[in-house]
């Protein structure tokens, strides 16, 4: 039994395939990814790119929803869910970044090719993009502005980074110095919510060759090295009518639900690093002049008990989510408002409980905490990102509000 097997999770509603494929994720993360980080750090070439390249082209995660005729595994039934959470904690125990990457491809997937959602004609005009040939397609979106709103569009209209136009060629889309949620620098399709005059918000697909689409200098950040991010501007970026894939709120919410999933899985996986992290110091460590196993101090189990508590609630937490998705009508109100509100309720609790583990994790190891050797600390700089790109969690209370308490004015 591995030490992530000790932490309770429902098994009995995720299927052999499911099953399979974590153990097989888990196995080869651990021989890919994170035997290799020693040598290679963060290098972008060396070792994210390939591991990009396993995980979603060879492993086939980036054709998981597709239909069978359009080159896919046709796996896009709700309970699909189960799968992204099993998948996306192993991805993220080995890399946040890289989890962070497979999350968007698969909210896509799910929000356009799952059972419910399915929408023909688009899916027979982007599934090639990800069915065909042997490279990584990264998936990203242009959403409001984090500064402004953490919820849907439709509801306040604020933050809508791009404008989009109708016309009997299709869509056209203007924006200067656009933020996307990651890869700005090197996407290959561009999920962008756009701001439409007079009519409701419109989730256009836009092509990352599409002309008239510019990529700024790649920025520096803290964490997330897996994702180059630059700002974008859209010049007149005209794309075909059938790359619409849905006007309004509903099927942003869905996008946004799949996403919170994701990463929530993504966050578990960063903590059940920190455990194994832990627990090697706990351990072999010595207390100084006691000759008492780290463990074995009584100050420091109940850390360290604290620590697997948070790991702990945090993974039921993402399976909750999964079951939610995958059978909304059972936990009351299956609306996509009501499931959208817990999805942001659950991710954001996991990130603000992995964020307090691993300060924790930190303070246990003093100086080896940060130390890069010891990996700990990039796992906390991931984490942080990750909430960067959240959203502020006040403003993500004020969805909570508006939800609970049905505010008007908010």
């Amino acid at each position: 039994m591995s030490g992530q097997d000790l932490f309770a999770y429902p098994s009995g509603r995720l299927h052999t395939a499911d099953k399979d494929l974590a153990a097989s994720l888990q196995a080869m993360v651990q021989k890919e990814v994170m035997d290799k980080r020693l040598e290679l750090k963060e290098d972008y070439d060396g070792l994210l790119v390939p591991s990009l390249t396993m995980l979603m082209a060879e492993v086939g995660l980036q054709k998981m929803f597709w239909p069978e005729e359009l080159g896919g595994e046709e796996h896009n039934d709700p309970e699909a869910a189960y799968t992204v959470a099993a998948a996306l904690e192993q991805i993220g125990r080995a890399d946040v970044g890289l989890a962070f990457l497979a999350a968007h491809s698969l909210a896509l997937q799910a929000a356009v090719a799952a059972k419910g959602s399915y929408r023909e004609e688009l899916c027979a005009a982007v599934a090639p993009l990800f069915c065909e040939g042997n490279r990584p397609l990264i998936v990203s979106f242009v959403l409001p502005a984090m500064s402004q709103d953490s919820g849907a569009p439709e509801r306040r209209g604020k933050g809508i980074q791009v404008r989009a136009k109708s016309g009997p060629d299709g869509w056209t889309l203007t924006g200067k110095a656009v933020r996307p949620t990651c890869s700005g620098a090197d996407a290959g399709l561009f999920g962008v919510l756009c701001a439409v005059e007079g009519e409701e918000p419109a989730f256009i697909l836009v092509p990352g060759d599409a002309p008239g689409l510019s990529r700024g200098q790649e920025f520096l950040k803290t964490g997330l090295a897996a994702s180059r991010n630059a700002d974008l501007d859209f010049e007149g970026v005209k794309v075909p009518s059938a790359n619409c894939a849905w006007r309004g709120e509903e099927g942003f919410l869905d996008l946004l639900s799949w996403f919170y999933l994701g990463l929530a899985a993504a966050g578990v996986g960063a903590l059940l690093a920190d455990y194994e992290i832990i627990k090697e110091w706990g351990d072999n460590r010595v207390i100084k002049g006691r000759g008492q196993v780290f463990k074995e101090n009584p100050l420091t189990a109940a850390l360290m008990g604290e620590i697997t508590k948070e790991i702990a609630v945090d993974r039921l937490l993402a399976y909750d989510l999964a079951d939610i998705l995958s059978e909304p009508k059972a936990y009351g109100d299956d609306g996509p408002l009501a499931v959208f509100t817990s999805a942001l309720m659950l991710v954001h609790h996991i990130y603000v409980s992995a964020e307090y583990t691993i300060h924790r994790t930190m303070e246990l190891m003093a100086s080896a905490g940060y130390a890069k050797e010891w990996q700990l600390e990039r796992y906390w700089r991931d984490v942080k990102t990750v909430q960067c790109y959240l959203g502020a969690y006040e403003l993500a209370k004020h969805d909570f509000a508006r939800w609970f308490y049905h505010t008007k004015k908010l």
